[in-house]
């Protein structure tokens, strides 16, 4: 028996996205996400503008009057700090929500210092292993330079949590932020939507090693071959 391969991987989420409780989105996001910047790159590059490579997944988008939050499938910004961006990745056309859309919106109107408030206040879990995961996040949203923790943060977190919500209340927020953009990842473009089409990102990644080439090819088989639909015969003997 031969080990495992990333051409086996590609295979079994081709195979398993036609499922009825599949969701392949999560499953794939991580490919993805190994691939968005050099994408987003490519799809804002006549407007001048270049994307830092650390993004963010499942970025809580606060709903302001509680500690619960909605979710943005990625966040990333400019290199020059001058444009941010909620990225919603969707694997099939059909799974478009006005849910979604409306939060997306919503996270727009309220711009990026009360989406930064909202996850310093969310900071502040009661849950322990809540608030080192809060930690990672607010570190990760520090490199984008939106965040500036104190410096005894950490220490706080890990080893002598007296004092730690006073401590997360002292994460400054700059004061200048840049507004906020959403932009679809979906099999095809949709109208009145800022959109990266399957075969547009697939045009990237085909030349970015072995990943990047199988990352491409199933693409273009889920922008063509709805979920459920009959599959090629070449298809289903892979």
């Amino acid at each position: 028996m031969t080990h495992p391969d990333m051409a086996a991987l590609f295979d079994l989420l081709d195979q398993w996205r036609h499922l009825p409780s599949y969701r392949l989105e999560p499953r794939a996001d991580a490919v993805f996400g190994l691939f968005l910047p050099h994408v987003l790159d490519r799809h804002l590059a006549s407007r001048g503008i270049a994307v830092d490579p650390l993004i963010i997944p499942e970025f809580p988008l606060g709903q302001g009057e509680t500690n619960r939050s909605d979710k943005a499938d990625f966040f990333a910004v400019s290199r020059n700090r001058d444009h941010a961006f909620l990225i919603e990745l969707k694997t099939d056309m059909g799974s478009l929500r006005d849910t979604q859309e409306n939060y997306l919106n919503r996270a727009v109107e309220r711009g990026l210092p009360a989406l930064l408030r909202d996850i310093r206040s969310m900071a502040k879990a009661r849950n322990r292993q809540a608030r080192r995961k809060y930690f990672h996040l607010v570190k990760a949203i520090a490199k984008l330079d939106l965040m500036i923790p104190p410096g005894e943060l950490q220490n706080r977190i890990y080893d002598s949590p007296r004092g730690v919500y006073g401590c997360i209340d002292r994460i400054r927020i700059p004061s200048t932020l840049p507004d906020i953009e959403v932009i679809h990842v979906l099999p095809d473009t949709v109208k009145g939507k800022d959109c990266i089409d399957f075969e547009s990102f697939a045009t990237v990644t085909e030349d970015r090693g072995e990943i990047g080439k199988r990352l491409a090819a199933s693409l273009r088989s889920w922008s063509a071959i709805k979920a459920g639909d009959r599959w090629p015969d070449s298809a289903s003997a892979r």
